[in-house]
């Protein structure tokens, strides 16, 4: 039972990273190529990227302290990827 818990966390943890990661490409490609339909598509991964978070957070195994960990992290990544964008965009204005 404990080995079916653990093997359920780390899958949530590795889709969570997963799909953060196509979330951030897909958000910066749509940016670059200007196709909103890309940009809107990122943001389907950004949504399964919470999704997996709270997965995680719903287990039983993780301590209070790393469940509010997680749950910040896939609150704020959520606004990374346009923050990011913002900020490299005013970088190269400059």
């Amino acid at each position: 039972m404990l080995a079916d818990t653990l093997y359920r966390l780390m899958l949530y943890g590795f889709l969570m990273v997963l799909f953060a990661c196509f979330y951030a490409i897909l958000y910066a490609l749509g940016r670059v190529s200007n196709l909103p339909s890309l940009q809107r598509l990122s943001y389907t991964f950004g949504i399964l990227q919470f999704i997996s978070g709270l997965g995680m957070v719903t287990s039983d195994y993780l301590d209070t302290f790393w469940k509010a960990i997680i749950l910040l992290s896939i609150f704020v990544y959520l606004f990374i990827p346009p923050f990011m964008w913002k900020v490299v965009v005013a970088f190269h204005e400059r």
